[in-house]
């Protein structure tokens, strides 16, 4: 044999068994690392975490310690800290696509979604699996590159068919892109393939809510209680910003005497009216379901006062009989509104004023009383409740 090829031989097995035992070394630092991570002492772990790597820098051993000081890191809430050992990691082993993905995600926490997109865009051409690229469309998606997003989605659908993350994501673009029925089929199919996948089920809701169809959204709402609260209740919210406001009640301390009927004497409605050409001032106080916009509710322009007319003959002024001449008529707009916030309420207040031979009749109950304002959120006020009269109540 050879002197020199023996030595040459038994210097490579002797480099190659320490090699083994550093990285023996380096995975009991490991072992010793994570106790001490699962026993939430971080500062010790973290110290522990870089023995590891520092004994085995380029093994399999010194990327996963990365990991979980990086981990270690943002339980201490110092994320420049976990960015920092995630791309030392990158450094040694520059083709970890988990490495990416998980620096990726710190990204998003902080609101960096150009690079968050670069991480996860380099774990896609890594790893093409659905999870990165699901990662890599989100973060398209918030970045306003629809084309890209609904790309990546369209992927993870066809590697994953029968798990709902491909039509989610799809949901999301399409509702972006303000095509809310696609949204909503794109929802609808991700639930059918996971019922319990309930950001589907609020993001549905959503997007049923947009398009008008808020009984179906409080459906939802209801299918979640018990099993999705905080969910429900972020949806049930969003209805309530969506939905218009109604005036649902008028309140007794209402000084116009709306329940009588036609043919009422003027003179009989306050003692100031008996004189020709005298006026009175008059009150109605209407409840609203929602808080609404005080300047809106305020401005006599949104409020006119009308004689009720339609197509029924009770819901007519004067029950559709012919208007006598004695006949007043009240001004179109109130003398002013006041807003209560607390109570949500506007206090109308209007006159009545006597004819000029003093014989004035009305209809009080086919007065009619109508709203064109908005709620606090800049929402017009519902047509189905935007108008009362004494007879019909509110339409």
């Amino acid at each position: 044999m050879d002197i020199n090829s023996a030595s040459a031989s038994s210097l490579f097995v002797t480099r190659a068994d320490q090699q083994r035992q550093l990285e023996n070394l380096a995975q009991r630092q490991l072992s010793s690392a994570l106790e001490l991570f699962t026993g939430k002492k971080y500062d010790e772990a973290i110290a522990t975490f870089k023995r590891a790597i520092a004994l085995a820098p380029l093994s399999s051993t010194a990327t996963h310690a990365y990991d979980y000081m990086a981990r270690a890191y943002l339980m201490k809430e110092d994320v420049k800290s976990a960015i920092a050992a995630y791309e030392q990691s990158l450094r040694g082993d520059p083709t970890n696509a988990d490495t990416y993905a998980a620096l990726g995600n710190i990204h998003v926490t902080q609101g960096d979604m150009e690079k968050a997109k670069a991480a996860y865009l380099k774990a896609v051409q890594l790893d093409p699996s659905s999870a990165n690229r699901y990662s890599l469309g989100q973060a398209y998606l918030e970045l306003g590159d629809y084309g890209n997003a609904a790309a990546q989605f369209k992927a993870v659908k066809e590697l994953e068919p029968a798990k709902a993350n491909g039509d989610y994501g799809l949901g999301l673009v399409y509702a972006k892109q303000g095509n809310t029925q696609e949204a909503i089929n794109a929802f609808e199919r991700a639930i059918s393939l996971e019922k319990d996948f309930w950001y589907a089920h609020v993001e549905l809701g959503y997007a049923l809510a947009d398009l008008g169809d808020r009984d179906r959204a409080r459906e939802l709402v209801d299918g979640m209680r018990g099993k999705a609260d905080d969910l429900a209740n972020t949806l049930s919210a969003y209805l309530y910003e969506k939905t218009p406001a109604q005036m649902v009640a008028v309140f007794a301390t209402s000084t116009f005497p709306k329940s009588l009927g036609p043919k009422t004497t003027v003179a009989s409605l306050g003692g100031y009216l008996s004189n020709p050409g005298a006026q009175q001032t008059f009150s109605m106080i209407f409840a609203f379901d929602k808080a609404m916009d005080e300047q809106s509710v305020e401005n006599v322009r949104n409020w006119t006062i009308s004689r009720a007319y339609d197509y029924g003959r009770g819901t007519t002024y004067n029950f559709g009989m012919p208007v006598a001449e004695t006949e007043v008529s009240l001004d179109r707009h109130p003398v002013s509104v006041s807003y209560d916030a607390k109570e949500q309420t506007a206090t109308v207040l209007f006159r009545v004023t006597q004819n000029a031979s003093g014989d004035g009749t009305l209809d009080p109950s086919h007065i009619k009383f109508t709203f064109s304002g908005n709620d606090v959120l800049g929402l017009r006020i519902s047509d189905k409740a935007d108008e009362y009269s004494g007879f019909s109540g509110f339409a």
